[in-house]
């Protein structure tokens, strides 16, 4: 048949190449948002806190206390401090007596990316996670430690009339700590307390390759009555406030301390990061409603990885720490059937693989109708040129006799585009999977991947999803001139690239996706094409 002179612009090719466009640039905005540090430097003209000298502040914004140095620390603290230490298999840290804060916490039966011990919290104490102050007060609570058991300690602090009893009973198999908080006696001054959730702020390392850049993201979640939200730790510094606060967590991607409040009163969160110090910390304020009232605080401190069945299974408010993005009610669905599969093959590569062949099959009725409306569509196109001819000054009656012929022909000009709708939110759900699932995290496949939430480091993967996908695009049926079959020959270039910086699990879903396609295309050609109905017959 002769298309040569086909319009371009037909529907199908304008919804599929508007698709990839939108896809192309909406990534990029999405990524700039997201990984902000991968192309900029750390500020150098953040004032900072020096010996002697206050730390500069925006005005009319009070500083956290837990945001000085370490030698303002120093200076408010007279009752030298006394270190208690619990060590578990699961996780391991020190309690200091200066507000029973926690220090060289140690996440056991995990590896950074190059080996070391993952560590949570501020190295150099800028303040020290969980720890509980006065409201309005700059005095750090000097606790006196009880070891009552192998996992519980209870602290007493006296300041005035006013005592704190502090309780932490530790949950290692959870990486849970229940933290109860009472305050008794009189003291006009007193206003609530505080307690605070620390990390160290680390700058991007190897920069961003392409689409996405190497490194692991940091970020505060709040789940709050009112909103959830989650500010990502990038290159400018911020201080914000959040109220009426269920849930807070700072921490990346694959591990995070979280509290869960338990309390009565919703607690004001306060965040802030000051890249200059290389510190972010999240301070949750507890007012008093009632003077003269008991004084009681509950609530759960987490610190560990960020494992969305094990969150989920203490709240389902913490389990929201995790990030699975807009489509989070189907990646929740992919990662337990993907751990439904590596129950099965103790890898979580195959079990990417056998997740895809599902996924293509749970679309190949969908798969199937697209092949029937391309291959109906291919038939009448010498009819489609002749209506174009025939009304050529007339496009009002010309689109009314195409739609004509494609409804007798039961022909859906959209019916090619329908699988890419269906799997473009599993493909957004399941990067999300990838990239934030701490089961995921160093992840083996075989031979060269070692890795499955980073990228192919030789890039195989790419290379073999491209070439699949450029067989599939030459054997598929298509009603295109030829200009605009080279042009769409392109996409597979354009997905290759696409995905050369992604994490090999995702182009390993890609591939084998491909790979289905193509057997699917060879099966689909053996039938015969059904005859022809003309218009008006």
């Amino acid at each position: 048949m002769n298309n040569e002179q086909q319009n371009f612009f037909d529907a199908r090719t304008i919804v599929a190449v508007i698709l990839v466009g939108l896809t192309f640039v909406g990534w990029q905005t999405y990524m700039q948002k997201k990984y902000p540090l991968a192309n900029k430097k750390a500020p150098t003209d953040v004032a900072t806190s020096v010996p002697g000298a206050a730390e500069s502040k925006p005005e009319g914004v009070k500083i956290p206390v837990a945001t000085a140095t370490k030698v303002e620390t120093s200076k408010v603290t007279n009752a030298p401090e006394k270190i208690s230490t619990f060590e578990s298999e699961n996780l391991s840290f020190d309690i200091s007596s200066r507000g029973m804060g926690l220090k060289n916490v140690r996440v056991h039966k995990f590896k950074d990316r190059k080996g070391g011990t993952i560590e949570l919290g501020h190295p150099e104490e800028t303040a020290l996670s969980f720890e509980t102050r006065l409201l309005g007060r700059e005095e750090i609570l000097p606790f006196t430690v009880e070891k009552v058991n192998d996992r519980l300690f209870v602290g007493r602090a006296s300041v005035g009339k006013l005592q704190v009893t502090k309780s932490m009973e530790i949950i290692p198999e959870k990486y849970l700590i229940d933290y109860k908080v009472q305050v008794t006696g009189e003291d006009d001054r007193f206003v609530g307390l505080t307690t605070f959730m620390t990390e160290e702020v680390v700058e991007a390392e190897g920069g961003q390759n392409f689409l996405m850049p190497q490194f692991e993201k940091q970020e505060f979640y709040i789940g709050a009555s009112d909103t959830d939200e989650r500010v990502l730790i990038d290159k400018e510094d911020t201080q914000k406030s959040w109220s009426r606060v269920k849930v807070a967590s700072i921490g990346s991607q694959y591990f995070t301390q979280a509290i869960l409040d338990k309390s009565q009163v919703l607690p004001e969160a306060k965040g802030r990061t000051n890249h200059k110090n290389h510190y972010a910390d999240l301070m949750l304020q507890y007012s008093v409603l009632n003077k003269g009232s008991a004084f009681d605080l509950n609530y759960l401190g987490f610190v560990g990885p960020k494992s969305h069945q094990l969150l989920n299974a203490v709240d389902e408010n913490l389990g929201k720490v995790v990030d699975f993005g807009f489509f989070h009610w189907i990646g929740r669905h992919i990662l337990d059937l993907l751990k439904w599969f590596f129950g099965l093959t103790s890898n979580w590569g195959w079990s990417i693989i056998l997740m895809t062949i599902v996924v293509r099959f749970g679309v190949l009725p969908f798969n199937i109708y697209s092949y029937k409306s391309m291959k109906a569509m291919q038939a009448i196109q010498p009819q489609i040129q002749a209506l174009r001819e025939k009304y050529k000054d007339d496009q009002a009656k010309q689109q009314q006799e195409m739609m004509a012929l494609m409804k007798t022909n039961k022909v859906n000009p959209l019916g090619g585009c329908l699988p890419v709708f269906l799997q473009f939110p599993i493909f957004i759900a399941l990067y999300q999977v990838l990239g934030n699932s701490v089961e995921l995290y160093q992840a083996p496949f075989t031979l060269w991947i070692h890795d499955l939430s980073l990228k192919d480091p030789f890039y195989i993967l790419p290379v073999l999803m491209g070439v699949t996908m450029f067989i599939q695009q030459k054997i598929t049926p298509n009603t295109m001139d030829p200009a605009q079959a080279k042009v769409m020959l392109m996409m597979p270039l354009i997905f290759t690239f696409f995905m050369v910086s992604l994490p090999s699990g995702l182009t390993l879903y890609m591939w084998v996706g491909a790979v289905f396609s193509v057997i699917q295309q060879l099966y689909f050609m053996r039938d015969k094409p059904k005859p022809l109905v003309t218009q008006g017959a």
